[in-house]
């Protein structure tokens, strides 16, 4: 009765619901190291807060809420580096000064606006119109002053006749093949995972190229940084690459990207430190791959790993969300090793194949790979924390899209011990059935290339050049160490589901040259639980029994490595 006689305060109090879980679920996600580490959580908050702006637009908490949207786009930034990102905050910060100029964050939203495009997207011109905006349309806001300066600084970069209202942030764009180069490759994007110990940088184009790679030593007369420097051929600009991106975070001090010759894009990587580094191209989509190693006693085995992605900002708490690594390590439990000995395993990534507009295997009866192996990764992860007490990170914890190389780098960044990935296999022969386990090498046989392009989304013939540039990037890939984890799970997978299902058939251990594993610095492998394509195994792979007798083999098979190796830790 109340609803029918009152709606306005109905909906009022809907309004005010809706924003304070959205910013419960903010403050959750600014209060917890690990959630920040995964783009779902910040998609999650940021939908959450432009929902209700979108439902209540002429609610007070409308502009708070857009608001807070913009500051959420901005932390995300932080961590991913991805242009698209930092365009968002902008538009987003923007909305408020369009759809709200007579909140009290108008002001406020412009200059952080304006500071974005500045520091994140090099676009001195954008910012300086947010700036001058912020000062003469808020004359009488608190950011007033601050604007005035920074508009004052940026006054070379003033455009001959600004427009009115300054035009919104440009989208990203692909780079356009320069005159007389039709079907020329353009860059489309950079993205970078680093810490002190460990940088992966993938550059992402949209077709192949012919690539050298050199290094020149540092020069410490000079203040010359040692740098790595990439030169790709017949590649037109772009920019969807910043001309200097800067890091510094202990390794990596800053990327840059220039054109020494009208045929040449080059990437150049300064850094502080480094002891090893291998470039390595991928296909479908069409990326090269940087990776870098620090030099010894920078290395994440040595201390802990530093969760962050730039320096903090100034005056902005969300600038900095990664600048401290989480408040208290995980705790460790102590297991008799059978060699007498102990030594730590403290931070296991588990990874969920496929996901997002990926959807892996499909199943005679229309089931995903994607959907069955985020169920039992969520399940592996439970049983590994609960068994060692360790820390254990998925590299999606919900139905997203990542990229192959991205899981590795996430395993690496934060200095994970083990890496295991779960998938479901799949084959034309409906009959095919079993359990096998991978660990990256050199496939030996067709069955093993084939079910390595089909993991990797390629063909047999990639998968085979592939395994040409292996031989340059296998020294630090822990063949022996992924060979013997790989041998310990599939034992205990082939033991524990015989005595509860029949039909387990052994296929046993095998090695294939695998993107989600390549670069990995810590013995890794590829578990394909069972045959998607098998109308019984497909059944299994549905039943939530079947995902805990799995993740209780794959515990079994970590705890037996572990302790064969010395590497559970006592308190």
């Amino acid at each position: 009765m109340l609803g029918l006689v009152f709606p306005g305060a109905v909906l009022a109090d809907q309004a005010e619901t809706d924003y304070q879980k959205a910013r419960g679920s903010y403050s959750s996600l600014q209060d917890s190291a690990r959630k920040k580490l995964y783009r779902e959580n910040w998609v999650q908050v940021i939908d959450g807060f432009l929902a209700v702006a979108r439902s209540h637009p002429g609610h007070r908490r409308a502009p708070d809420a857009l608001y807070l949207a913009g500051k959420a786009c901005q932390g995300l930034y932080e961590i991913s580096r991805s242009r698209g990102d930092a365009l968002r905050a902008v538009e987003t910060y923007d909305r408020v000064a369009d759809e709200y100029p007579r909140d009290s964050l108008a002001d406020d939203a412009l200059l952080l606006a304006g500071e974005l495009l500045e520091s994140a997207l090099q676009d001195p011109v954008q910012a300086y119109l947010r700036y001058q905006r912020a000062a003469e349309q808020f004359s009488g806001g608190d950011m007033a002053s601050l604007a005035k300066k920074n508009r004052e600084r940026l006054a070379g970069h003033a455009p001959a006749r600004p427009a009115s209202p300054p035009p919104a942030a440009p989208a990203p764009a692909k780079a356009k093949a320069q005159p007389g180069s039709a079907g020329q490759v353009s860059l489309n994007g950079l993205r970078f995972w680093s810490n002190p110990g460990y940088t992966r940088v993938v550059v992402e184009m949209s077709g192949s190229a012919d690539y050298t790679a050199n290094f020149l030593p540092g020069d410490p007369k000079n203040g010359t940084p040692p740098r790595i420097y990439v030169d790709l051929q017949g590649v037109a600009s772009s920019s969807a690459i910043q001309d200097m991106t800067s890091v510094d975070d202990g390794l990596l001090r800053q990327i840059r990207a220039g054109r020494p010759d009208q045929g040449t894009v080059r990437i150049v990587l300064d850094l502080f430190s480094i002891s090893d580094y291998k470039v390595f191209p991928l296909a479908d989509p069409y990326r090269l791959v940087i990776d870098v190693a620090g030099e010894r006693g920078t290395t994440l085995s040595a201390k802990e790993p530093e969760l962050r992605s730039l320096p903090p900002g100034a005056g902005d708490g969300i600038a900095g969300i990664l600048d401290k690594a989480p408040d208290s390590k995980p705790p460790k439990v102590a297991i008799p090793s059978t060699e007498g000995g102990h030594q730590q395993l403290r931070r296991i990534v588990v990874d969920a194949g496929h996901g997002g507009k990926d959807p892996g295997a499909v199943g005679p009866s229309g089931v995903l790979e994607k959907d069955v192996t985020l169920a039992m990764a969520r399940s592996l992860a439970r049983k590994l924390e609960s068994e060692f007490g360790c820390e254990v990170i998925l590299t999606r914890n919900r139905d997203v899209f990542l990229p192959l190389e991205e899981r590795t780098a996430i395993a690496n960044k934060v200095g994970a011990d083990l890496f295991i990935s779960i998938h479901a296999n799949a084959a034309r022969n409906r009959d095919a059935y079993g359990v096998e386990t991978y660990y990256l090498n050199f496939s030996k046989n067709d069955k093993a290339a084939a079910v390595a392009a089909r993991e990797n989304g390629t063909s047999l013939k990639e998968v085979g050049d592939l395994e040409l540039i292996l031989f340059d990037l296998m020294a630090n890939a822990k063949i022996n160490e992924s060979s013997r984890l790989a041998a310990e799970i599939q034992k205990s997978l082939v033991d524990r589901l015989s005595r509860h299902y029949s039909h387990v058939r052994d296929l046993g251990v095998r090695q294939g040259p695998f993107y989600v594993l390549l670069g990995a610095t810590m013995p890794s492998v590829l578990v394909e639980t069972a045959f998607i394509s098998n109308h019984r195994e497909e059944s299994r792979l549905t039943d939530s029994k079947y995902h805990e007798n799995t993740s209780d083999a794959i515990v079994t098979g970590v705890r037996n490595y572990a302790t064969a190796l010395k590497m559970i830790a006592s308190q």
